[in-house]
């Protein structure tokens, strides 16, 4: 199939700080951008690295004045509200651990059972359905409309926990926060994509997923000070006071995402962009050989079916689901709770401290990966990290000291997931079908493996331990699996895709 820029020449629009634009030639350069477009920010990138003379940037070097007004107006704007809906995002899948360890087993009388394990099952269920059918929406529906709606849907959800008296009522519930929740991460790494440059897209990401990790922190915290300020009132119990506070601290950033949501470039009414600055905004993902070139039709499916980004991609964040690295939080937790040494609100606040790890990692992975220009060697180091979690785990020495050492560290594992976000909307970035796609499914694929997984592996019932089932051994398979295949395998499946697409466009141009 041809490029869509193949063209004899290809002429930039002008800017207001570069009124003339350089004309680029058409052989070398097609191929040039062919690379761009398919490089997924895992190998290195030549261009990109010769100008970046430090560790932290939060501009390209040589970026105008214009480009960063645009810029500060996309981060205070779009960033601020996906940091906002994520992180009532990850309050609102995290509290359910949170109640669990503080009074809701033993008040409900759930005893030595799975109903936790149930209530993940039944809430990943629903993110497996919802996930690539609302991403597929978005390609069609405002995102300003859409994400926001979701949010307000699945907070009222959240709301009905409250009165919940059975674990069955807890599984039907956590089944439709699922599957509207399933839109806030593919969906706003989606719009992200859409306006950020691929170098400004790591860190962007990093600072998203890092809400996420506020969230699990907060809901920790939260319910610490529920259980001493709001126990017994009103007739409620504490936890069931969480529920109720996560619905109301989600009302007001509904109404920010309805009224200052900014849609994508191609169809933004934001008030708060120029003219100008809507179409700067769609000639610098242009200028990246990222246009927009995907259409809903029947070709979809077969353009999705042949990529290479969907199966890459979607067996990395299998890997990544199947170390159960998501859950750890609440096996930390449980740990806690069975040692019978620490208070409820110790039991809560101790393992935020996951999160600090977890914001620290984000941080620097996501500046490294940006200055080396490479990603599978971050992936491999942060890897090796998570493998000695793990070897401590499938160990479980005497020490108490080290293995709350390795749950702390564990917290490491989140950076995975917007490195492979970023990874992904800039290997996609061209098709917005495929893009949208490809990053719910990794998600969808990622929930449908873990459930199984977890339910023989990680049943709640099991834990600290889970020697009965030998989940940790099983989880180190997994992480060890990640680690190689984030650091070595994609990369040399990109090198081998890119290849092969730039041999077949230097064959029709000789043609």
């Amino acid at each position: 199939m041809a490029s869509p820029i193949q063209s004899a020449e290809i002429h930039r629009p002008a800017t207001p700080d570069s009124p003339h634009r350089h004309t680029i030639k058409h052989k070398n350069n097609l191929i040039e951008s062919i690379n761009s477009r398919h490089d997924s920010g895992i190998a290195f990138d030549t261009a990109s690295s010769q100008t970046r003379k430090k560790w932290f940037h939060w501009h390209e070097q040589g970026t105008s004045k214009a480009d960063k007004k645009l810029i500060f107006k996309l981060d205070w704007f779009l960033l601020s509200y996906s940091c906002l809906c994520f992180f009532i995002k990850y309050l609102d899948q995290t509290n359910i651990s949170n109640a669990y360890v503080s009074g809701m087993e033993e008040e409900l009388g759930f005893g030595p059972g799975n109903e936790l394990s149930w209530m993940n099952t039944y809430f990943s269920i629903g993110v497996i359905i919802g996930g690539p059918i609302s991403n597929i929406v978005l390609t069609v529906v405002r995102p300003r409309i859409w994400l926001p709606s979701c949010l307000l849907v699945w907070s009222l959800f959240v709301l009905f926990l409250f009165k919940c008296q059975t674990a069955s009522q807890f599984y039907a519930l956590r089944f439709c926060v699922g599957l509207l929740e399933s839109a806030a991460w593919p969906g706003l790494q989606y719009v992200l994509g859409c306006w950020y440059k691929r170098s400004e897209l790591a860190s962007r990401s990093g600072l998203f997923v890092m809400s996420g990790v506020l969230g699990q922190m907060f809901s920790g915290y939260l319910q610490s000070a529920l259980f001493d300020g709001m126990e017994g009132k009103g007739g409620l119990s504490a936890w069931r006071w969480l529920f109720i506070f996560d619905f109301i601290l989600a009302v007001p950033v509904v109404l920010y995402g309805y009224a200052f949501y900014p849609d994508t470039p191609q169809n933004t009414k934001a008030f708060y962009l120029t003219d100008w600055e809507k179409n700067r905004a769609r000639e610098r993902i242009e200028e990246e050989g990222r246009t927009p070139v995907g259409k809903m039709d029947l070709s979809v499916m077969k353009r999705i079916l042949q990529s290479w980004q969907l199966y890459a991609f979607s067996i990395a964040y299998a890997l990544w689901s199947l170390t159960c690295g998501s859950y750890v939080m609440q096996y930390f937790e449980l740990w806690l709770k069975a040692l019978k040494t620490y208070s409820v609100p110790q039991i809560n606040n101790i393992p935020t401290s996951m999160g600090a790890i977890n914001f620290a990692f984000m941080v620097t992975t996501g500046i490294v990966a940006d200055r080396i220009g490479r990603r599978g060697p971050v992936f491999f180091g942060v890897g090796c990290l998570l493998t000695f979690c793990y070897a401590v785990f499938t160990a479980w020495p005497e020490s108490e000291g080290l293995k709350m050492a390795a749950f702390i560290l564990t917290g490491c594992y989140g950076c995975f997931t917007p490195l492979l976000a970023a990874s992904v909307n800039i290997s996609c970035g061209n098709d917005q079908q495929l893009r949208a796609f490809v990053m719910a499914f990794m998600v969808s694929l990622g929930s449908a493996v873990v459930i199984p997984f977890q339910q023989l592996q990680f049943p709640s019932g099991e834990a600290p331990t889970f020697s009965n089932t030998h989940g940790w051994v099983s989880g180190l398979v997994f992480v060890i699996a990640l680690t190689l295949w984030t650091g070595f395998g994609i990369e040399f499946v990109e090198r081998i895709m890119t290849r092969s697409k730039t041999d077949l466009v230097e064959k029709d141009n000789g043609a």
